[in-house]
């Protein structure tokens, strides 16, 4: 249980890329939203079994790694850019944009996503990122809006 909870903390071992380990979570997702659509039931249920098991996985991955917010945990992006990704179809450009907004907004972040970066624990791990998501959402969406 406990290998299991850790495999899918870091990504299936995306967690452990020397360089970068949250744009290689976050890249783990791709293959997730090109197979789920962005919308649907299968979405919906990926989502959902994402978010389910990304505190306990990050809370053991946590635990082994005794740090509070280890670069090896990236269940946390993959949570976040499938969050992102809902209701937008798979394509390679969409992808792209998204991809950039996420990891800026991961990286840079600040409102919510700071206030829980700030803070300790599994559930803060994953939410700074989830709110990294909700801003790449609303930043895509406010784009193709003023592309037209």
């Amino acid at each position: 249980m406990r290998r299991g909870l850790r495999a899918t903390a870091t990504g299936f071992g995306a967690g452990y890329s020397p360089v970068a380990p949250g744009t290689a979570g976050t890249l783990v997702c791709l293959p997730l939203w090109y197979w789920t659509g962005g919308w649907g039931a299968a979405h919906f249920l990926l989502l959902a079994a994402v978010l389910l098991v990304s505190i306990p996985a990050a809370r053991e991955e946590i635990a082994v790694a005794g740090r509070p917010d280890p670069p090896s945990v990236v269940i946390d992006e993959i949570a976040g850019m499938l969050l992102a990704a809902t209701g937008i179809p798979w394509e390679w450009r969409h992808a792209l944009l998204l991809f950039l907004l996420f990891r800026a907004f991961d990286v840079f972040k600040f409102g919510p996503a700071a206030w829980f970066d700030a803070r300790e624990g599994p559930a803060y791990v994953v939410a700074d990122d989830l709110a990294a998501g909700v801003y790449a959402a609303a930043a895509y969406r406010g784009i193709l809006w003023l592309a037209g």
